[in-house]
Parts: C-alpha cells; structure tokens; sequence
C-alpha cells in the first residue's frame, strides 16, 4: 500500500521533469538523459573545451609544436596583412588564449576565420575592428577589464591585443548566458541586442550555425 502511493505521488513529478527537459533542451539547462538536443549541445562543448576536467580529451594532440603547426597550416590559406614576423606569431597567440580559457584552439581559429578571415586589417560597416572583429567602445571596457593600455583605435589591429580581448569577451560571454551557442549570437549581435531578441521569443541561430560549421570542417581527427 506504501509502495503504491509512493508511485502515485512520484510518476507525475518524473514525468513532469521528463516533459520539462524536453522543452527547454535548447537552453543548455536541461536534465541531462532527457533531451536529446542536450546530449548533442553537450558533445559540441566537449570538443570546444577539451580542457575541462569534466569534459573528455577529444582532440589529442603529440605536442604544443603540433597543434601551433597545424593552426598555422590553416593560417596559410589566408591573406592576414600581416609581415611574416608578425604572422608567424599568430599561431602561438590563438594557443595561448585558447589554454587561458580552456578553448580548443581550432575553435578560436574557426571564429577568427567568420569574423575577419584572419585579415587583421579587416573593419565592418558597424566599425568592428581587427581579427576578432570587435568594436572600438567594447575595446576601451575590454582593455579596462583585463588591465590593458588603451591607445585608441589602432590597440585593436595589434593581433595579440586583439585576439586576447576577443578570447576573454567570448569567455565573459559565455558565462552570461550560459550557453556557448548564445555566447555566439551574442559576440555576433552584441549582448543587449541578444537579450532582447530572446525576450520577444527570437532566438538567432544564423552566426553560431556558421562558427560551429567552420569550426567542424577545420579541426583535426582525434589521433
């Protein structure tokens, strides 16, 4: 008789947070073995973060040498406007930033490529500047934040200042939505927008899909 009002009281809250990991499965907040979006967002993030203890070893590589050796193969394929000293710099720089915050540095690269095409000359009708395509106002609340010197404009076309600002902007990011997707729209749109976006329902897929994209067709197998 306990056994069978136990199952009575228990079965709907169950069935009721099964339903719930379902719905919300795209926010990156459902129970895990319920959705299936989750375990799919859940591997993406695997492979993005490498480093986190939580998170399997996806992308193994023989040495730091390797890795540089492979981003700058990559590298290669694009017109950075860069001299060679300074472009041979770039692949050490991504890494760098990528182990700062736990990045896979193929997915730095990857979003590197859909900003700017690695041209580090690169500016948008919107005035974002550089690599990692960011703006003049973010950069002087960027440099204040990680205690870097701001020099104008020009701080965002150094390639180590920019790719630093952009690596911890995308981490901050990430962190407020809690979702690396969202992270995404929101480096793209800019946070506020993003938030209002969400607010009326809207929720942009559109950048993420192409980062994500580029980031799967330019990393290395596992080995």
């Amino acid at each position: 008789m306990i056994f069978h009002r136990a199952c009575k009281t228990i079965l709907p809250v169950v069935l009721a947070i099964s339903c719930l990991g379902f719905y919300i499965g795209e926010s990156g907040y459902s129970v895990p073995g319920l959705s299936p979006y989750y375990i799919a967002a859940e591997k993406l993030e695997n492979r993005v973060f490498p480093q986190n203890p939580k998170a399997p070893k996806i992308v193994k590589f023989q040495s730091r040498e390797r890795a540089k050796d492979q981003v700058a193969k990559i590298l290669s394929n694009y017109k950075t406007g860069l001299a060679p000293e300074f472009r041979k710099q770039l692949p050490e720089l991504i890494i760098n930033e990528s182990n700062k915050y736990g990045y896979d540095p193929f997915f730095l690269t990857a979003l590197i490529i859909t900003e700017s095409s690695f041209n580090n000359w690169a500016q948008s009708r919107r005035g974002a500047l550089g690599l990692m395509q960011i703006r003049p106002q973010t950069g002087i609340a960027l440099a204040r934040e990680t205690q870097r010197q701001w020099k104008g404009k020009p701080t965002l076309y150094d390639p180590g200042v920019n790719i630093a600002l952009g690596a911890y902007y995308l981490d901050k990011l990430i962190k407020r939505f809690g979702d690396l997707r969202l992270a995404l729209e929101a480096y793209n749109h800019g946070p506020t927008k993003l938030s209002g976006y969400l607010k009326k329902g809207h929720k942009p897929t559109e950048y993420s899909k192409r980062v994500i994209d580029q980031y799967e067709m330019i990393r290395p197998q596992p080995i």
